[in-house]
This record gives C-alpha cells, structure tokens and sequence, in this order.
C-alpha cells in the first residue's frame, strides 16, 4: 500500500469518528442524524447521475441495507442520550466483527484460526471492561450498553447484506451512492413524525453539526471503497478501524469524558481485536 492510500484511509478513520462526535455534541441527535444523511443523500443523488445502474441482482441487498442503516441509526442516536463516545463507539464497532466471526463459523461453516481466537478474546474482554463507568452497572448506566451492542448488531447485518451486495452489482461505487442516495428518506420521514413541526427549527439549529457530519460521513466510506478496489481489502479494513482509538481520544480531549489507564486499555483491546479480525 502506498503512503497515499494509507494517509487517505486514516484520514476515513478520523472522519467517521469526527461525523460521530458531530452526533454526539448536537442537541436533537435524532434530527442531526437524520439531516446528516440528507446532506449525504442529496450528495449520492446528484453522484449517480453519472455512474452506471448496479447490476439487478444487487438491488434486494440494497434495500436490505437501507432497513438495516435505519436501524443502525436509530440505536445509535440512542446510544449517544445516555452514553459517552468513548464508550459507545468502541462497543458498537466491536460488536459488528464479534458477531461476524460466530456467523461465518456457525452459518457459512469457516473454522476460526488461532489469530481469530485472539481476536475475539480481546474484543470481548475490552466490551466487558468497557461497560463498566466507575462502580456502577445499574440502571442508567446499562441503557448506552444495550443501545451500542444493538447498534453493532445492525452493523453486523448490513455489513453482511452490503459485502453480498456489491459482489453482485457490478460496480461499488454505484452500489454504495445509490446505497446513500436511498437511506436518509426512512429516517427523515420518521424524524418528521416524531418531531412534528418542530422539525424543520431544529434542523436550522443543528445544522452546523448535521452539514459537516453529512459530508464526513459520504467522504469516509467513499474514500474506504475507493481504497479497497486499489489496495488488499483486509489491509484497508484493519486501518479503517483506527477509528476506535480516535473516537475515544476525541472524547477524552473534546468531550472531557473519562480519562483513565483502564478505559485507554480496554478502547485499545478492541481496536487491536477488530484489526486482527481484519488482517
């Protein structure tokens, strides 16, 4: 991999983990969220006017995927009212290749090597560790736990839905700006039931942070699909989580969330777990 891929993907890392803390300092994260991906959407309408259709085979995956990511996103806005984004992004990113691991041995019948067995002791030391604030794990405290893990369970399923997917489309590109071009419309349409007409208020008073996350958001998985067409797919996707460790440094530094050896430590084992899941 050339220095210039390498720099492009850890500069993905770092804007998935910024979208994220975009999220997580707005103040109706469900609006933010769900004009962050109109800005993203309105992005992937006006790309795909200039790329070919993905093949037809694709398209039930796509929207497979389009109900998974309204998941995904749901449990994330969740996750971000009672949890910290030191905790809650670890967990959930975690989580997805935890679950990915056991389906590929129970379901698709692959046998886990000893480096996969490593892999999934770390992660799942550092989640366990990671659900821990302070002394406490009642009430409050497990309700970001249970979000995040149910956000990591959707990144699991679309993960999966979009790796069959754009095998068969033909052209990534194409699969994923269609894919985004498609995803913000259930979450806005559900935004404005909920939030009624106080919608449109609050997305004028979010939208420093729904804009920026967008286009943050858009930016980063482009530049990782880009890269893995140019580079080893493992490789990319073992630097693309890099993320974990920035998101909770950002937390540390920009949020003032906890600062402790252990929290560093167990943010640390999950990273290097989902890396080794990827190499």
């Amino acid at each position: 991999m050339s220095l210039f891929v390498l720099s492009l993907v850890l500069f993905s890392a770092l804007m998935h983990a910024g979208w994220n803390l975009y999220l997580k300092q707005s103040g109706d994260r469900l609006v933010t969220i769900s004009t962050m991906h109109l800005v993203s959407g309105m992005i992937g309408m006006v790309a795909v006017l200039f790329l070919p259709l993905p093949h037809v085979e694709s398209w039930p995956y796509i929207f497979a995927s389009v109900v998974l990511h309204l998941g995904y996103h749901l449990f994330l806005v969740k996750a971000y009212v009672y949890g910290d984004l030191g905790q809650v992004y670890p967990i959930a990113r975690g989580t997805s290749p935890l679950l990915l691991g056991f389906v590929s041995v129970f379901w698709i019948g692959e046998e886990l090597t000893f480096q996969s067995i490593i892999a999934i002791i770390l992660i799942t030391l550092g989640i366990f560790s990671l659900m821990f604030r302070g002394k406490m794990l009642l009430k409050h405290s497990t309700r970001p736990i249970i979000y995040a893990l149910a956000t990591g369970s959707f990144i699991a399923a679309y993960t999966l839905a979009d790796g069959l997917g754009v095998r068969l489309s033909g052209n990534a590109a194409s699969y994923v700006l269609w894919l985004t071009a498609f995803e913000c419309w259930p979450l806005l349409a559900i935004t404005v039931f909920l939030r009624k007409g106080a919608v449109f208020s609050s997305m004028r008073q979010n939208w420093k942070y729904a804009v920026p996350g967008g286009i943050l958001s858009v930016s980063a998985y482009g530049i990782v699909v880009w890269a893995m067409q140019n580079s080893p797919i493992a490789l990319v996707s073992a630097l693309r989580e890099s993320s974990v460790v920035i998101a909770a440094l950002m937390g540390i530094w920009i949020l003032g969330e906890e600062k402790s050896v252990r929290h560093l430590l167990s943010v640390t084992m999950v990273a290097a777990g989902v890396i080794l899941t990827r190499l």
